[in-house]
């Protein structure tokens, strides 16, 4: 648990001390500015437990009465704009992912819970410090890492209310930060777990499955697609058939943002992936060449797609079909994307070359991201790198399903 500031023991028993805000409502009741009450406890870390709670009913506006019952302390209602107003606008001032807008906005939600939601000019250091805390209470159930990221998206919005909008002087919850571990052991995929995984009846014998979430053919074909472009789940569920381009030199799948209900990452998203010479041998443009056919405008005619996470509900599907094969957390789909780099830097392909074929920013100088333009043909030589002599996936493919 983070250490809880405030806290102090007399004796055997813990206290806990208030810095009062200069605007808050029990300012004038506490000439020093301080709240201080003891928390009955000779625990450590019991005390810790009910001072976060009852430092974070003092910094809302409540009061703690001896018997340890809150009691409300009325507040003028706010003057000026609230963090909610220039979530407003900081969502108005760019283009940004549904995930970002969802994230940011609850945790903004949970801001205004904690603090009450007082105008941007009233928001002070030592709230932001109690925010903090309460979001790491153990009651939360939230990794580190969750309640890193809550304070990071409101610390942003406090940052564009100063930077952009010149709203405050400075945003007062700079610095402000949660310390984590990372949770992610994601890994590439072994050669005997691809072994395991592609050689089950629906890559073998094209046998599909029919719970609806697998989208039929897409159950065949998205994994594989997978394997030879790295793609994550999302970009490949959200496909088109006018994404996959067969009018230059070699066949190219785009990866964009430009139709309806599809989105990427991020802007380092969007871009063109040659295909491997793999997907063509195991029929993927007969696939498309049949939707074509049938003027089809979706890529995956039957797969269910969720507003705002187009791979949600695959994501599940491959999720639960994955574990009846024997596996466990890991390796999942985003596994499949570090199989792709691995094997891209074990061809000691460049940095700037993997990132524009899977997707992520390019790191360096200002002039590497802008003015670094990969051709088709160096990203075609560098996906035909990826290799996996261990499957022997036959070509299955007759017809789709629906057909």
């Amino acid at each position: 648990m983070a250490v809880l500031t405030g806290l102090f023991q007399r004796g055997s028993t813990y206290y806990l001390r208030v810095v009062l805000p200069n605007n808050h409502p029990l300012k004038s009741k506490y000439k020093n500015g301080e709240f201080v009450t003891s928390l009955g406890r000779c625990s450590r870390r019991e005390a810790a437990t009910l001072g976060t709670i009852k430092r974070a009913e003092v910094l809302r506006g409540h009061t703690v009465a001896t018997n340890s019952t809150p009691v409300q302390v009325l507040k003028s209602p706010p003057t000026g704009p609230v963090l909610r107003d220039i979530y407003t606008r900081w969502k108005a001032s760019k283009p940004r992912s549904t995930d970002s807008l969802n994230n940011c906005l609850r945790s903004v939600t949970l801001c205004e819970e904690f603090t009450g939601n007082p105008p941007i000019t009233q928001l002070t250091r030592e709230q932001g410090d109690g925010f903090r805390t309460w979001l790491q209470h153990p009651d939360r159930k939230t990794t580190s890492k969750t309640a890193r990221d809550r304070l990071t998206w409101v610390k942003s919005v406090l940052k564009f209310a100063a930077r952009d909008l010149g709203l405050i002087d400075r945003n007062p919850w700079e610095g402000l930060d949660i310390a984590f571990k990372t949770t992610n052991k994601r890994r590439p995929w072994t050669d005997g777990e691809l072994k395991t995984f592609f050689t089950q009846p629906l890559h073998t014998a094209y046998k599909l499955p029919t719970d609806k979430k697998a989208g039929a053919d897409a159950a065949y074909w998205i994994p594989v697609l997978g394997l030879y472009t790295g793609a994550r789940v999302g970009e490949l569920a959200q496909l088109r058939v006018a994404d996959v381009d067969e009018t230059g030199e070699f066949p190219v799948l785009s990866i964009t943002d430009e139709g309806e209900g599809q989105s990427v990452k991020s802007q380092a998203g969007v871009r063109k992936v040659p295909l491997h010479d793999e997907l063509v041998r195991l029929g993927f443009l007969d696939y498309v060449g049949t939707l074509r056919e049938r003027k089809e405008d979706l890529l995956w005619p039957l797969l269910v797609t969720r507003e705002g996470k187009p791979g949600g509900y695959f994501s599940q599907w491959f999720g639960t079909y994955r574990r009846s094969l024997g596996f466990g957390m890991y390796p999942d789909f985003h596994c499949l994307r570090h199989t792709v780099r691995s094997q891209l830097a074990e061809a000691e392909i460049a940095e700037q070359v993997m990132d524009n074929l899977v997707g992520h920013e390019i790191k360096g100088s200002t002039g590497a991201k802008v003015y670094t333009h990969r051709t088709l043909k160096t990203l075609k030589k560098a996906i035909d790198v990826l290799q996996h002599p261990a499957l022997s996936v036959s070509r299955t493919w007759h017809h789709p399903s629906w057909g």
